[in-house]
């Protein structure tokens, strides 16, 4: 299949399960300590989205540590199957983690935002990846290119950052989303 030319969108996705249900458990609870902060949207996106409630966010170093070689196992898969998408030796952004309460979602967007790694390394996203670390709540479905991605316990979508592969989040109705993103240029 690698060698085969792709002619479909969502042909250079991949959703694979990354993590067990016990290091997700781990994550929520070690996370459940932490300092989260409203989602801010980046100074070059469109103004519809700023100053509107989204969703918390908050970094952990040592979970990021401890989520890594998964990761990187999963992004090597991908980079194995789509040679010309990216390459294990990429630069990554540290992980952000996202909790969704109810009525929470974010919108409709692309993740290719030139000032989205200001302070840090400089670099453009060229993948995206998107996980869960629960699936016991209602609602939250991650849509990707106006089509629902069924994502469980662990699972993680990758998938090209471009303006081809708008994505979002909708409205939690019960319980709560504990999901972690991360780039690659």
């Amino acid at each position: 299949m690698a060698n085969q030319m792709k002619n479909k969108l969502m042909d250079y996705v991949m959703v694979d399960n990354v993590f067990t249900p016990e290091e997700c458990q781990t994550y929520i609870n070690k996370l459940s300590h932490n300092h989260w902060q409203p989602h801010r949207w980046y100074q070059n996106t469109s103004s519809k989205y700023l100053n509107r409630k989204d969703f918390n966010v908050t970094y952990d170093v040592e979970v990021q540590n401890m989520m890594r070689d998964s990761v990187m196992k999963f992004a090597a898969k991908y980079f194995n199957e789509f040679r010309d998408c990216g390459d294990p030796e990429d630069q990554f952004s540290g992980v952000r983690f996202n909790k969704y309460e109810m009525g929470e979602s974010i919108k409709p967007h692309v993740d290719h935002i030139h000032s989205l790694f200001d302070g840090q390394k400089r670099g453009i996203p060229v993948l995206s990846f998107v996980g869960v670390f629960n699936d016991d709540y209602e609602g939250g479905e991650f849509m990707l290119c106006n089509q629902k991605i069924d994502l469980k316990q662990g699972d993680c979508v990758l998938f090209p950052s471009i303006f081809l592969y708008p994505h979002e989040v909708t409205p939690v109705t019960k319980g709560t989303r504990h999901s972690w993103v991360l780039w690659s240029w």
